[in-house]
């Protein structure tokens, strides 16, 4: 069999056979098939596939919150928003739109080809690879295939690897043998071996979701077979909080992107600059939400996550112990357990011992908040303009002149959200992706079907009105009329063709009207 066959029943499965080489060329093998036979090349079947995933996910989101606490110790209400819902809405919009977006898309034609018409036309791709990680196992994986799926495209999903996840990757795994046709969809499970396998392949797209390190794998290994990378990575995201600013709002909600799923995701507020005059009760107030969200003793608490294995718990609690000069609230560490409380350092003015700090040398990825104080805006600026460019930047400001506007013009990053955090991943008619060092390509929504899609030009030209001039041999006569018909149009002077053209008409139909009343 390619697939493993977990049973899905009331209890969680602990664990899947690990893909091998063999079975990932047979999975292979099984999709290139349905791909040349075109399984999915009508909308019909894609829809389809798309139902049946809606479907797996409403019928086993009670599974995947028992394997999320046993994996994660997240709460079901998280599962749901922070997994399910992405995914049925996603679902949602792909069943609303893909009729018109799969359409050809009629598209201008130039005065040269004119008799004519022309049209963009989306083709999928082929035989895709979606790699998810462990941090949202669930959407990671659903919502890329949505788009893959959408696009007509088959799919070898990757399941998150290092043993972090595998109750949910049993689940998954026996949600995805139970509803989704396997000759579309396979699935691989596994670590460096299977990775090393199944890169080994050859795909018509690679879609990777992690960190820059496993990126620049997957990039080397796609360039030997000239293989199209999207690389939704991660970064340090910048978050500056302005004095002009309801700080009741930017507390709580900077508190609570900085500890969701125990700061373990990619889109989380790194690092705070935020204003002096404000900073002293800014503070106080996300101690104050911390407390609010998950009681004195947060350890105790349904409602916050763990970090997903005890060497990243290590890795966390070295940080806090390199700055513990800084540390001014949490920094309670349980190894056994995999707790590290939700922890603040500030630096205040010190702005080279922040930049020096062990919590800046890299993406936190943890429940830990570095926090430092600025006066002028320009200072965080420059800051965030000397670093790689980041997955998001968070803003929170009522002065869109003087703050957010210039923030806006003169930063790069993967996306921006003014006045909340991690919110705009949830707007499929926003483009989610990553600039520089973390990623390239974008999905969600329509951004998702253009992204497994081949955008296909075509013109359709009529077998009359040729100009006679373009073929040789080639003549003083030929040349003028060919530089007269190839010469570039300014966008104006189309408007004023085509009026001109309107009246031309106009003017003729009513000679024409005036001749045959007479």
């Amino acid at each position: 069999m390619v697939r493993r066959q977990p049973l899905v029943s009331d209890h969680v499965p602990s664990g899947l056979a690990t893909s091998t080489k063999e079975s990932i060329r047979a999975s292979m093998d099984i999709l290139r098939m349905s791909f040349r036979q075109g399984k999915l090349r009508a909308v019909v079947d894609r829809k389809h596939v798309l139902r049946q995933i809606r479907t797996l996910v409403l019928e086993g989101e009670h599974l995947l919150a028992d394997a999320y606490k046993l994996d994660l110790h997240r709460h079901p209400t998280e599962l749901f928003a922070g997994e399910i819902a992405l995914v049925l809405s996603e679902v949602q919009e792909h069943l609303d739109y893909l009729d018109d977006w799969a359409a050809p898309q009629p598209v201008s034609t130039n005065l040269v080809n004119v008799p004519g018409s022309s049209a963009i036309v989306s083709d999928p791709l082929g035989v895709c690879c979606i790699m998810a990680t462990w941090n949202f196992p669930i959407s990671l994986a659903l919502v890329p295939l949505i788009g893959c799926i959408s696009a007509g495209n088959c799919a070898l999903v990757r399941l998150p690897a290092d043993g972090t996840t595998d109750h949910i990757n049993a689940v998954l795994a026996s949600l995805m043998d139970k509803y989704l046709n396997d000759t579309v969809v396979q699935y691989v499970v596994g670590g460096i071996d299977a990775n090393i396998a199944m890169l080994a392949e050859k795909f018509d797209l690679i879609f990777v979701t992690g960190g820059p390190t496993i990126g620049k794998i997957v990039a080397r290994a796609a360039a030997e077979t000239l293989t199209p990378v999207v690389l939704e990575l991660g970064g340090k995201s910048p978050c500056i909080v302005d004095s002009n600013v309801d700080l009741q709002v930017a507390a709580t909600r900077v508190a609570w992107g900085a500890v969701t799923n125990a700061g373990q995701v990619c889109l989380r507020p790194d690092y705070v600059f935020v204003h002096s005059s404000v900073a002293h009760e800014f503070i106080a107030l996300i101690v104050d939400r911390f407390t609010n969200f998950f009681g004195p003793n947060p350890q105790a608490s349904d409602s916050y996550g763990r970090i997903v294995n005890t060497d990243q718990v290590n890795r966390l609690a070295a940080i806090i112990a390199a700055d513990r000069p800084f540390l001014i609230h949490g920094g309670d560490v349980h190894i056994e357990n995999r707790f590290v409380a939700p922890t603040l350092l500030n630096f205040k003015f010190d702005l080279r011992a922040f930049e020096t700090s062990a919590a800046m040398q890299g993406e936190i990825f943890g429940p830990i908040l570095p926090i430092v104080y600025y006066d002028d805006l320009q200072t965080a600026i420059d800051f965030v303009n000397a670093r790689p460019k980041p997955l998001a930047l968070y803003v929170f400001s009522t002065n869109q002149k003087d703050v957010v506007q210039p923030l806006l013009d003169e930063t790069f990053s993967g996306g921006v959200c003014v006045n909340d955090v991690l919110v705009h991943y949830t707007n499929s008619a926003l483009p989610f992706g990553g600039v520089g060092n973390s990623g390239m390509g974008a999905y969600h929504g329509h951004h998702s079907f253009r992204t497994f899609s081949h955008q296909k030009a075509v013109m359709y030209k009529w077998t009359f009105g040729d100009i006679p001039q373009r073929y040789m041999p080639y003549t003083p006569t030929s040349a003028k009329v060919l530089k007269l018909a190839l010469m570039p149009i300014s966008r104006n002077a189309k408007r004023a063709c085509l009026l001109l053209a309107v009246f031309l008409l106009v003017a003729i139909v009513v000679v024409v009207m005036w001749a045959a009343l007479k």
